[in-house]
């Protein structure tokens, strides 16, 4: 009972940027000055438990020189796995992808959205969309193809399925969106067969009506589904400054423990903080192409040139040219 009650008093209110690094890099930061304790004893079990090694071990092999995270600007592969009934995290397919590039020199982040159904070369399987080098290899095998696609390191990835998302949006009670298309707001409607119902205009969108939001995609198309992710992004980047306090964490730790895995270790979690609460910008990139359609089956066909643009500004963004 005084066991309880010790612990009743641990328990802290964590600072709205850690919140917000849930989400983007899938599972809490924390610095002494602000988690103590029973938060740290929560926090480094949900962690430990998060914690993945990929096989081609700590170092891209797009890394010329010795990487050091706590000095290089660094990448990151955001990954939102869509896993459905009797499908292992393994056997899912990435049903969002976004890689976050983080400069450490200038403070600023840029997020590029990959449409899941780009056609890409799948180093072991030839060309196919994207979304599916995750359930042909896992992380492995998509951070290997996101690599060969844009001749960049991927130094860390994380994997969160949607419950996570929605733990992080209902702490930040919720994130403003403004919903422009009435077609979006009725398919969304069929989408989620009536559960989610939205209306045109700036609204506070909860958990599920975010995630409804984020993964429909006939309303309009995979393109404009990756621009409401990335416009997602930005509001919960925008709540997260603007809050003075957010609910206790212990249900979105404990989520976030069964629901996100990551390469990143407890240390280097610990030393991203202060970089990562004095960022300066985030700006997006959306890859542009065209609808392409073999034996009927469709393909979203990168815009070379546009791609070529892309790997030079994120080369530029990790200081590798």
């Amino acid at each position: 009972m005084d066991q309880s009650r010790s612990r009743r008093k641990g328990k802290k209110r964590l600072k709205p940027w850690v919140k917000v690094t849930l989400f983007v890099f899938g599972i809490l930061l924390l610095t002494t000055a602000s988690v103590t304790g029973y938060a740290y004893y929560k926090v480094t079990t949900a962690a430990k438990k998060a914690q993945v090694s990929l096989d081609r071990g700590a170092q891209s092999v797009k890394r010329i020189e010795a990487f050091d995270p706590g000095k290089d600007s660094f990448s990151v592969l955001l990954l939102g796995i869509d896993s459905r009934p009797g499908e292992t995290v393994k056997q899912a397919r990435s049903d969002a992808m976004v890689l976050a590039t983080v400069n450490r020199t200038n403070k600023t982040v840029k997020l590029l959205s990959i449409p899941r159904d780009s056609y890409v070369n799948i180093p072991g399987h030839g060309y196919d969309k994207i979304a599916h080098a995750h359930a042909f290899g896992d992380a492995d095998l998509t951070v290997s193809t996101v690599e060969n696609l844009l001749d960049i390191p991927v130094d860390f990835v994380i994997e969160s399925n949607f419950k996570a998302f929605k733990e992080i949006v209902n702490e930040l009670n919720g994130v403003s969106i403004n919903i422009k298309d009435e077609y979006l707001v009725k398919q969304i409607q069929k989408d989620t067969k009536g559960k989610v119902v939205l209306q045109t205009g700036t609204h506070t969108l909860d958990g599920d009506q975010a995630l409804a939001y984020v993964r429909t995609r006939k309303a309009d198309s995979d393109l404009m589904r990756g621009q409401r992710q990335m416009e997602v992004l930005k509001a919960i980047f925008d709540k997260s400054k603007s809050l003075t306090s957010i609910p206790s964490y212990d249900n979105i730790i404990d989520t976030l423990g069964d629901n996100v895995s990551t390469n990143l270790s407890m240390k280097e979690l610990i030393g991203l903080f202060p970089l990562l609460t004095s960022l300066k910008s985030v700006d997006t990139i959306q890859l542009k192409g065209t609808d392409y359609q073999p034996n009927s089956v469709y393909y979203f066909q990168l815009d070379q040139n546009q791609l070529n643009e892309v790997k030079a500004e994120l080369k530029k963004q990790l200081e590798l040219s």
